[in-house]
C-alpha cells in the first residue's frame, strides 16, 4: 500500500480517529489489527508468515526470561536461525542455487522482510542482555512487529525506542497532527516530484548502456544518486511523519549524506538506522576496532560484504559492499597515517567531492542488472561523441539538493524543514502536497528500498 494512494491515507485517518476516540486499552489491538491490514492489502498469504514470527518471538523471549542469563544464548540462537532462515530462505535462494539470471523468481519476496528481521533481533538481544523486560502479552509483540509506518522499507526501529512508546500510546494531538503532516509533505515532495521524475531519464539511459555519450552517461550517474537519496530519503519523512501524526516518534535515518568528506562519515549519515545497526549488533560483537588493525579491516570488509548482500541477491550488490568496505578501510589507513587533523578550506572541499564521487559512482553495480550491465555504463563514462540528451530535471533536482544541504550547513534547520510559526509554512506545506499530488497523476514508480 504507497504511502500517497487514497487506501494509505484513508488508513491512516482511520486510524487516528479510532485512537482519538477509543479507550487506551484498545489501542494497541486497533494499531496492530491496522498493521495487519496494511500488510494484508498488498499479499493476504504471508500475514501469517509475519503474526507468526511475531509470536515466536514473544514465546521465545518469555522463555529467555525465565531462563538464567547465563544459559541464554541457545534461545537467542534459536531466535537468529528462525529470522535468518526466513530470510535466507525468500531472499537468497535463487543466489545460491544459481538460478539463470533474468529468471522468473520462484519465491515471492515478503514485503520489507528485510526490516522486520533487523527490528526483531532487537527485541531479542535487548531480552537476551535484560536491557527490556519480555512481553507478556502477545498484542504488545505483535503491535511492534506490526506498526505500519515502518513495515514496508523502515527505518529499522529497536524494540527497547517503540515498545515504551507503544505502551504509552497518547490521543493524536494537534502538535502530533501537524508535525506529522509538515514531515509526510516533504517526503511526498521528494518522492512523486523529485525521485520519480528523475527515475524517467535514469531509466532511459541505463536501460540502453552504451547508447549515450559520456556527458549523458555521467548525468545519469548522478541522477540515480540523487534518485535513491531523494526516494529513500522521502519515504522515511512520510513514515516518520505518519508515526508522529500516531503520536510515536521515529529516529532519524538521513543526514544530509552527500556533505560527508569520508566514506567513514557517508554511513554515520547515510540510512543511519541500517548503519548504526550493523555497528553494534555485528560490526561490534566481531570485535569492532579493538583486536588490532588487521582485524579491524578485516571487520569492516565483512560488514560491509554483508550489508551489500542485504540488499540484494545478486554480485552486484555484493561489489557494492565490498566497493564501501574498501573506502572504508582506505580511509582508516589514510586517517591512521594523517593523523586525525580536520579538514578546511581547499583541503576540505577536495574531501567532499572524492567522497562524493566515491559514493555515486558505487551507486553504478547497485543499480545495474548484473555486473556486465555495470561494466557498460563505466565504459560509457568514458565514450565520446557529442552530447545526446541531458534531461533539464536533472539540474533542477541537483540544485534543489545542494540548496538544501548549504541551508543545513549555515545552521537554518528551521527554514530548511519548515518549523515553527510562521505564516509561510502551511503555505509551503501546502503546496508541495499540491505538487506532489499533480505530479502523480503523470505515473509514479515503488519505492526503491521496497524489494529490500
Amino acid at each position: 500500500m504507497p504511502f500517497w494512494r487514497p487506501e494509505f491515507l484513508l488508513l491512516l485517518g482511520l486510524t487516528l480517529a479510532f485512537l482519538q476516540f477509543s479507550p487506551t486499552a484498545w489501542r494497541k489491538p486497533l494499531l496492530t489489527l491496522a498493521g495487519l491490514y496494511f500488510y494484508a492489502w498488498w499479499d493476504l498469504r504471508f500475514v501469517p508468515l509475519l503474526a507468526g514470527a511475531a509470536l515466536a518471538d514473544w514465546a521465545l523471549a518469555l522463555w529467555m526470561e525465565r531462563t538464567p542469563t547465563g544459559k541464554r544464548a541457545p534461545l537467542f540462537v534459536a531466535g537468529l536461525a528462525l529470522h535468518l532462515g526466513l530470510l535466507a530462505f525468500f531472499k537468497y535462494a535463487d543466489f545460491f542455487l544459481n538460478a539463470p539470471a533474468g529468471s522468473t523468481l520462484w519465491l515471492i519476496m515478503p514485503l520489507g522482510l528485510s526490516f522486520q528481521t533487523f527490528s526483531a533481533i532487537t527485541y531479542l538481544a535487548a531480552v537476551q542482555a535484560g536491557r527490556l523486560a519480555a512481553r507478556r502479552n502477545p498484542v504488545d509483540v505483535l503491535c511492534f512487529a506490526t506498526f505500519f509506518p515502518v513495515l514496508t522499507a523502515g527505518p529499522i526501529v529497536r524494540a527497547e525506542e517503540l515498545l515504551p512508546q507503544l505502551d504509552a500510546l497518547p490521543r493524536p494531538g494537534a502538535d502530533d497532527l501537524y508535525e506529522g503532516f509538515r514531515r509526510f509533505s516533504m517526503g511526498l515532495f521528494k518522492k512523486l516530484v523529485l525521485a520519480d521524475r528523475l527515475g524517467l531519464y535514469v531509466a532511459e539511459v541505463y536501460g540502453n548502456a552504451g547508447a549515450y555519450d559520456a556527458a549523458s552517461t555521467w548525468a545519469a550517474v548522478l541522477a540515480y544518486a540523487l534518485q535513491i537519496y531523494l526516494d529513500f530519503s522521502g519515504y522515511s519523512d512520510m513514515a516518520i511523519g505518519a508515526a508522529r501524526a500516531l503520536g510515536v516518534r521515529l529516529p532519524e535515518n538521513f543526514s544530509f549524506p552527500y556533505a560527508a568528506k569520508n566514506p567513514s562519515e557517508f554511513w554515520r549519515r547515510w540510512h543511519m538506522s541500517l548503519s548504526f545497526w550493523f555497528r553494534d549488533y555485528l560490526y561490534i560483537p566481531l570485535g569492532g576496532s579493538r583486536q588490532g588493525e588487521a582485524r579491524t579491516l578485516g571487520n569492516l570488509m565483512v560488514v560491509m560484504v554483508l550489508c551489500g548482500m542485504w540488499h540484494g541477491s545478486g554480485w552486484t550488490f555484493v561489489l557494492w559492499g565490498a566497493l564501501h568496505g574498501l573506502g572504508l578501510c582506505a580511509h582508516r589507513l589514510w586517517r591512521e597515517w594523517r593523523g586525525r587533523r580536520g579538514h578546511s578550506g581547499f583541503s576540505a572541499a577536495l574531501a567532499w567531492a572524492g567522497a562524493t564521487l566515491f559514493a555515486g559512482l558505487c551507486w553504478i553495480p547497485f543499480r545495474a542488472d548484473d555486473l556486465g550491465h555495470a561494466r557498460r555504463i563505466v565504459a560509457a563514462l568514458f565514450a565520446g561523441g557529442p552530447v545526446h540528451w541531458i534531461h533539464p530535471f536533472v539540474w533542477v533536482a541537483l540544485a534543489l539538493t545542494v540548496l538544501a544541504h548549504g541551508l543545513r550547513g549555515l545552521g537554518q534547520e528551521d527554514l530548511l524543514m519548515l518549523r515553527g510559526g510562521r505564516w509561510y509554512a502551511p503555505a509551503v506545506l501546502f503546496s508541495l502536497a499540491w505538487l506532489a499530488i499533480l505530479f502523480a497523476s503523470e505515473g509514479f514508480t515503488p519505492f526503491l528500498y521496497a524489494r529490500f
